[in-house]
């Protein structure tokens, strides 16, 4: 236990992390009556499957990881991987939704290692296509060192059902990711993007409430009775990142960019010296790899652990790319904005990526020690 890879045995993930064919899994299987009749079908689409399986070699074997992912991620060397994971997905539980404009569900494993999030199928086809560029990112980064903080998805699914008796059909796209904050006591957590426009927790929630109204619903029985209107977590490009209070589950809620420097006093929070180069490094890569597959509305989860004193970090929500869609709410956005107000927060990949590390540049900053090189 503990040993590395053999080197064969690297070269082999890093050869199936690569592959350029697509190897999506298509399984179906069905419920039957005790006089044979069909009574459910089921199908579940596993995408990119060899790939994602050496990702979760890479990243998830106690063998494989490498550092903070190996004392974090990994799971005990007494247990196949692929057999962990699957014991993992088997057990979850949703989140009650409460925020966001997407209507996104959320769900976490019983065992807290995971977060399970429903994608759109926009999303789904704009992950598909960027999906190689993607593993060869997580390839430079586990086999060749590359500083990173993303936080890795380890698997995109597609799950559907027809109940041949109620004639009832259901089919859902999702992404399953590591939980940036598991086994870590965190206290407080905040959500940034870069941006301060409408970036405080407290005015986002007043929002919510505004719109938390009563609205018609009509019952089984045909009649109009009144339920609250609440909304589920999505991305929400002015508000908190949909992913990040789904992580949390510890703390009364996420805070924003401007909650961030009110909690500092405006000052930015010091990091010791390698903590800071490697996570200035980690960034400058990340958003030049998201810019360049054309993907905006990322932000970045900071997690203060005050008991080991450590900041855990990762970057979230990022398989939103800069589509028809939000060029569109880009110019929607646009129209309203007076001279002195906050430049609009939908904003093209390479100035979304030119904001987001201007502002973490600004938000961290090197503490000196009697080690630091001048």
């Amino acid at each position: 236990p503990g040993a590395t890879p053999a080197p064969n045995e690297k070269v082999g993930i890093e050869r199936r992390m690569l592959m350029r064919n697509k190897s999506h899994i298509k399984h179906t299987f069905r419920d039957y009556d005790e006089k044979g009749q069909n009574l459910c079908k089921f199908v579940c689409t596993t995408y990119w499957a060899t790939q994602f399986q050496a990702v979760r070699q890479a990243f998830l074997s106690p063998h494989g990881a490498k550092g903070a992912e190996a004392n974090t991620f990994a799971f005990p060397s007494q247990l196949d991987v692929e057999q962990a994971y699957v014991q993992s997905l088997s057990s979850a539980y949703n989140w009650a939704a409460s925020g966001g404009k997407s209507g996104a569900s959320f769900a976490r494993t019983s065992d807290d290692r995971f977060v399970i999030k429903c994608i759109s199928r926009t999303e789904l086809q704009m992950f598909l296509e960027s999906a190689p560029a993607y593993f060869e990112y997580l390839s430079k980064a586990f086999f060749h060192g590359l500083p990173t903080v993303l936080c890795k998805i380890v698997g995109v699914y597609q799950i559907g059902y027809h109940n041949r008796v109620s004639g009832k059909r259901s089919m859902e796209q999702v992404a399953v990711m590591q939980n940036i904050f598991y086994n870590k006591k965190i206290s407080r957590i905040f959500d940034l993007k870069g941006s301060l426009r409408g970036r405080f927790a407290a005015q986002i929630q007043r929002t919510k409430d505004d719109h938390h109204l009563d609205v018609p619903s009509r019952g089984s029985d045909g009649t109009i009775s009144q339920r609250k209107h609440g909304h589920a977590y999505g991305y929400d490009t002015e508000g908190e990142s949909d992913t990040s209070e789904r992580m949390e589950g510890r703390t009364s809620g996420t805070l924003l960019d401007g909650d961030f420097l009110e909690f500092t006093f405006g000052r930015p929070m010091p990091m010791n010296d390698r903590a800071k180069a490697v996570f200035h490094m980690s960034i400058l890569n990340d958003t030049l790899f998201l810019s360049i597959i054309n993907v905006l509305d990322y932000s970045i989860l900071v997690g203060i652990d005050e008991e080991r004193m450590e900041l855990v970090v990762g970057i979230i929500d990022f398989m939103r790319q800069y589509d028809i869609l939000k060029q569109m709410e880009r110019v929607g956005k646009s129209l309203p904005m007076v001279v002195g107000s906050e430049a609009p927060t939908i904003i093209q990949p390479p100035l979304y990526k030119a904001r987001f590390t201007n502002a973490m540049e600004r938000y961290f900053m090197t503490v000196p020690s009697k080690w630091t090189t001048i």
